[in-house]
């Protein structure tokens, strides 16, 4: 459980990473827009879509190790092996 909070700690880091990275692709939001007509870019920068567009791909890649491995250990049950 405690590599389980580290993870969830490491994604709440990973949010000023998700807006640098969010911020560096403006160009990239613009061409969506501007191609698809999907509203990602205004006066003070790209939509809140975009910037979780970003950021839940990181969090999801820290989160899911830790995860599998409960998910394995709650199948295997109190005894170490699957099934009953």
């Amino acid at each position: 459980m405690l590599q389980l909070a580290v993870r969830l700690g490491l994604a709440v880091v990973a949010v000023p990473v998700a807006l640098a990275i969010t911020l560096l692709l403006f160009p990239v939001w613009s061409w969506l827009e501007h191609t698809t007509g999907i509203e990602s870019v205004g006066h003070s920068g790209p939509a809140s879509w975009c910037y979780l567009a970003v950021w839940v791909p990181i969090a999801t890649a820290l989160l899911l190790p830790p995860l599998w491995r409960l998910a394995r250990a709650l199948l295997r049950g109190p005894h170490g092996h699957a099934g009953t």
